[in-house]
């Protein structure tokens, strides 16, 4: 389906560590935007050959962006509206690293950090971390409860919903 498919998750975090924070927001993004695509597959009818996956899911395609595969999400109820409010800023997080030249770090682009704040998903454990960490764990957790999701290819959604990662119905 994806050009780019992480081939050993565990790896892929365990280098967020080393990476500078403009790298590790980039990778960590694509790693949700790929639990994304992966949750709406599993709800989608399986199409006759890869190409339909890919031609859906390509630049281009009708869920080629981040922002759309959010909203995607949030229709067929794989998300609720408080986790898709968090999804879009992780969005504008990783699209500000992106796109701005100038250094980017957690603690001194206040675009990043403001954002990074508001994320719901912070609890009062989480923020006990830097703004660093806090984006990460609630990356990660997200990652998680999604990929759970998408592996429940068979379940009704409301019933996947009841049992698998209800946490991402709030």
């Amino acid at each position: 389906m994806a050009r780019y498919v992480p081939k050993d998750y565990d790896a892929v975090f365990a280098e967020l560590d080393g990476i500078s924070d403009r790298a590790a927001i980039l990778v960590a993004g694509s790693l949700l935007d790929h639990a994304l695509s992966e949750a709406i597959m599993s709800r989608l009818r399986e199409p006759p050959t890869d190409d339909d996956w890919q031609e859906l899911f390509d630049d281009g395609g009708m869920l080629g962006t981040f922002s759309q595969k959010i909203m995607a999400a949030y229709f067929l109820k794989i998300i609720g509206p408080g986790v898709r409010r968090d999804f879009d800023l992780i969005r504008k997080i990783r699209k500000a690293a992106a796109h701005d030249m100038n250094p980017i770090s957690f603690e001194g682009a206040d675009q990043i950090a403001n954002r990074v704040r508001e994320i719901q998903m912070s609890n009062e454990n989480l923020k006990k971390l830097d703004l660093r960490g806090q984006f990460l764990v609630a990356v990660r957790f997200y990652f998680a409860n999604l990929i759970l999701r998408a592996g429940d290819k068979n379940a009704e959604v409301a019933e996947a919903a009841k049992t698998l990662a209800p946490f991402l119905d709030r």
